[in-house]
């Protein structure tokens, strides 16, 4: 569980973004705020701590606490109008060079969408490592069940129940991350040739997955507000496409997170044309408020929703474990899933196991979230900053830690890419999120680790760069 601190907190924050609290509004004492609250001074002092980390509140000496006025911002990235048609993925070559640049160590980490080490609780891991081999059964040195460890399989069902989502332990399957549950479902419930409805701009690694299996794509607008569903149903109903691959919380690379609403009707429009939803849920522990977005996985009444996973983004990408959920109505699809999957890692599996059982899992999930909210809010605002009197507009994500950048038209997003390898640093270019280089003058960076002076000198020559080329 989050501490009182933190849901008191959050609450206060979801009241200043709304606007029920005021830009310079003063906020209670501490000592009004400990009798309104029932909590003890240090809860109090560690609330407003929180709050004036994050950005939302600053404190007068000898005066208190008050809101900060509405931050400088900056106009949203304007999205490309495109049609829809099944198609095939034309650029697999950059696809694969982009992909295997964005994860290179040695460069300035703004490609990939990848937690510094300093986030991850790499001792607390170590110790459950440990204590799972420690406690371990014979049998789990043999052969394991295709479809995970049980213990696993329990603890993300109980996980998962804490946040409204419940999930039996027996349709979940164990994975080698979310890409590879992804996989699976696209192969089970298509043939090659067939389309996938996917919202653009989409993260790269999903094309090129889709491309590798030889499916079209038939591409949908999505934009930082979310996707446009009035387009989606009309590809539903005309395009032919048995499945959609779409993220509803916090998109790559965009942030969004649909509303509980639209997430039904999506849930609603599946079952009414018999297009199955693969969604992709990898970013939903990631957000900037205490509470975990439900999926739309939530509202499936007829088993045409996929739910798929990872810890990739919330905890770390080299333990390559995710999972899928197969719907009850779909329990006739089993051995048929089964032939697919490749067994995973038992070792880990059952570390993973200890590390949410202990309760160590919903703890870094707690620090993570106010962490990322401030490590977004601070890379927005310096970029803000420092690249003003530039023409360039920019996300605002509601979780994850992406941020969607669009450059003034002069730019090639290929050029930039490729002068900020030259420079040792990494980004990935927007051609890459969708066909038609639409995005050509868009690039996507990481705010996944803190912002140091390595990330502030690579994002500055960035803008001298933009600068020289367009004036």
């Amino acid at each position: 569980m989050a501490f009182q601190y933190q849901i008191l907190a959050d609450q206060i924050a979801k009241k200043i973004n709304s606007g029920e609290i005021q830009p310079n509004q003063k906020l209670s004492s501490l000592r009004c705020f400990t009798k309104n609250h029932n909590v003890s001074m240090t809860t109090a002092k560690s609330c407003y701590e929180l709050l004036e980390s994050q950005g939302l509140i600053f404190v007068k000496p000898k005066s208190g606490y008050f809101v900060r006025t509405t931050k400088e911002q900056i106009n949203f990235p304007i999205h490309p109008e495109f049609g829809s048609h099944p198609r095939m993925i034309t650029n697999l070559e950059l696809q694969n060079e982009i992909q295997e640049a964005s994860i290179n160590q040695h460069r300035v980490h703004l490609g990939a969408i990848q937690l510094s080490p300093k986030l991850i609780p790499t001792q607390t891991l170590r110790r459950s490592l440990q204590r799972a081999l420690k406690h371990s059964a014979p049998e789990d040195f043999l052969y394991s069940d295709k479809q995970g460890h049980i213990k696993l399989r329990q603890a993300l069902s109980n996980h998962c129940a804490e946040d409204g989502i419940y999930i039996p332990e027996e349709s979940i399957f164990i994975t080698s991350g979310c890409m590879p549950a992804l996989s699976t479902i696209i192969q089970m419930l298509t043939q090659v040739g067939d389309s996938v409805i996917v919202p653009m701009p989409n993260y790269n690694g999903q094309q090129l997955l889709l491309a590798n299996l030889g499916r079209k794509i038939v591409e949908t607008p999505a934009s930082h507000t979310g996707i446009d569903l009035h387009r989606l149903e009309r590809v539903m109903a005309n395009s032919g496409a048995k499945i959609c691959l779409l993220t509803a919380n916090y998109q790559n690379p965009l942030g969004f997170c649909l509303t509980n609403d639209e997430k039904e009707q999506i849930a609603k429009l599946a079952a009414k044309y018999k297009c199955f939803i693969v969604e992709d849920d990898i970013y939903a522990e990631c957000g900037h408020s205490l509470h975990r977005p439900l999926p739309i996985q939530y509202w499936d009444k007829e088993g045409y929703v996929f739910l798929c996973s990872s810890i990739s983004k919330s905890l770390s990408p080299a333990y390559r474990i995710g999972w899928l959920c197969l719907p009850h109505q779909q329990e006739h699809l089993k051995e048929k899933l089964l032939s697919l999957l490749s067994i995973v890692n038992t070792p880990l599996q059952l570390g993973l196991a200890d590390f949410i059982n202990s309760r160590s899992y919903r703890a870094h999930l707690n620090q993570l979230r106010p962490t990322l909210m401030k490590q977004v809010e601070e890379y927005r605002q310096f970029i803000v900053k420092n690249f003003e009197g530039l023409d360039i507009k920019l996300t605002q994500p509601q979780g994850g830690y992406a941020l969607w950048i669009q450059l003034p038209e002069k730019i090639d997003s290929l050029d930039i890419y490729k002068f900020a390898k030259e420079q040792g640093v990494n980004i990935v270019p927007g051609e890459v999120f969708g066909e038609d280089k639409r995005y050509s003058n868009f690039i996507r960076i990481s705010a996944g680790y803190p912002l140091n002076i390595y990330i502030c000198k690579a994002l500055l020559t960035l803008k001298v760069w933009i600068k020289n080329t367009c004036y």
